[in-house]
């Protein structure tokens, strides 16, 4: 007695419809397997509006190749061909709905399709009987979603469809600041001339930072103006210890400034072994070396450890006379969200004729690399300055923190749903700026995070 059997062929056809109906259900469509005699549809999409749940009458008609093989004819990095039989073409292209051919490899549950009336109204392509699958355009995924729309709904059906909500990741250029000094210091002093205190501090011996400002004779501190050698320009009798809240938290304009004046001293005294500070462009930049050799600094990004030149010569054209030299920098701005402190950072660069004295022609080179630099290039000087300005001193995690300011680790992130999927909106631009957009893109790939790390 014959029984009936199921062939291994029947098997892969079904893993292959399995892996179609699983892509279409993630996009919020509606698969409708033809199931029993057929012949050349095996499914219709139906598209649906994921937001309202409404279904349009849209529908695509479906081809499905299924095969186990892990190499397909003329298959590389970037692309692969399938082969089909005239007839099969003749009877995709009669008819008068949309079909899409799509080929899956099920041993990896990879599938990529193309719209066959568009692709083979060339008729080389027809004549070739062959389609040459772009395994990044042709990838049949969730992100063929507003392809497949596009294709299915009419043009003048005035149907809208909302693109579906893509996750992203935003950095900001906020760096949270995580610790100040537990108390702050105020006195009254018996000068109200800065550089006459700093001398008399100086006259015991003493050169202490800049982690205090004077204010007529006011002096707020971040030291203890008990101890010696505060002693030497402040009334004793005077000084008086505060919660750090009282200024940093205080809603009196005038505590406000003075807090974020002293902010500004003490962040000029964290970086002084590193940084040079322009009181006239009011950007922190990195201070030159001995022997005006290029600096390079190691750090990590928010993927692998890479490094930046952050001071290095530039030589005038056709000789080797250096013609300026230019510096990493940032332009630092302490601002209050609600009860928290951040520091807003702004790379920038700063530009010298020695090492030390401003280059003359710095604005012409400055508006010339910016010209230059994409976000990307921004985006990466942005991580570099988080990560120094995190790190204890010299990169040495065995040096004491610095006691009166410290930052939280990262930058400050984002997540919307307003994402924008790079392959479609690229698709659109011709290919020219598709390239410049993509190389620009993949020199970024932590900007905008989908997701992912």
């Amino acid at each position: 007695m014959s029984r009936k059997k199921i062939g291994q062929s029947d098997i892969i056809g079904q893993q292959g419809i399995n892996i179609i109906e699983e892509v279409v259900l993630s996009m919020g469509f509606l698969w409708y397997p033809t199931g029993g005699v057929e012949a050349g549809i095996d499914g219709i999409i139906e598209i649906r509006d994921f937001q309202t749940g409404e279904v349009t009458n849209c529908i695509l008609q479906v081809q499905s190749k299924a095969t186990q093989k892990t190499l397909l004819q003329a298959e590389n990095e970037n692309s692969f061909e399938y082969r089909f039989e005239e007839r099969d073409i003749d009877y995709w292209l009669q008819g008068n709905a949309p079909v899409i051919l799509i080929v899956i490899k099920t041993s990896t549950k990879e599938a990529f399709w193309v719209a066959v009336k568009d692709y083979f109204c060339d008729a080389k392509r027809r004549q070739s009987k062959k389609v040459t699958f772009d395994k990044r355009f042709n990838r049949f995924d969730v992100n063929a979603r507003d392809a497949l729309i596009k294709l299915a709904v009419p043009q003048n059906s005035g149907l809208y469809l909302a693109p579906r909500p893509k996750l992203e990741k935003l950095y900001s250029n906020l760096l949270r600041v995580s610790q100040f000094a537990e108390h702050l210091y105020t006195a009254y002093t018996f000068t109200e001339d800065e550089s006459k205190a700093y001398s008399a501090l100086q006259k015991v011996g003493r050169n202490l930072g800049q982690e205090w400002l004077l204010k007529e004779n006011f002096v707020l501190s971040f030291h203890d103006l008990r101890e010696a050698p505060w002693t030497e320009i402040c009334d004793l009798g005077t000084v008086e210890q505060h919660g750090v809240d009282e200024w940093s938290l205080s809603n009196r304009l005038e505590r406000q400034q003075e807090f974020v004046w002293l902010l500004n001293k003490v962040l000029r005294e964290k970086v002084k072994e590193d940084l040079s500070f322009d009181q006239k462009k009011k950007c922190y930049y990195f201070k030159p070396t001995n022997n005006l050799s290029a600096r390079r600094y190691d750090y990590r990004s928010l993927s692998k450890k890479t490094h930046r030149d952050v001071f290095q010569p530039y030589l005038k054209k056709n000789s080797t006379e250096v013609a300026y030299y230019r510096h990493s920098g940032f332009e630092g701005q302490f601002i209050r969200v609600d009860f928290d402190w951040f520091l807003e950072i702004t790379p920038t660069y700063f530009f010298t004729r020695d090492g030390y004295t401003r280059d003359k022609f710095e604005k012409e080179h400055l508006s010339g690399i910016k010209l230059l630099e994409k976000n990307p290039a921004v985006f990466g000087q942005l991580i570099m300055w988080a990560e120094y300005l995190i790190t204890p001193a010299q990169g040495d995690l065995f040096i004491q923190n610095y006691p009166f300011l410290q930052f939280f680790e990262p930058l400050e992130e984002f997540e919307i749903e307003v994402g924008i999927d790079d392959d479609i909106w690229l698709s659109n631009e011709d290919n020219e700026t598709s390239a410049l957009l993509e190389e620009s893109l993949n020199d970024l790939p932590l900007f905008k995070m989908n997701n992912e790390d």
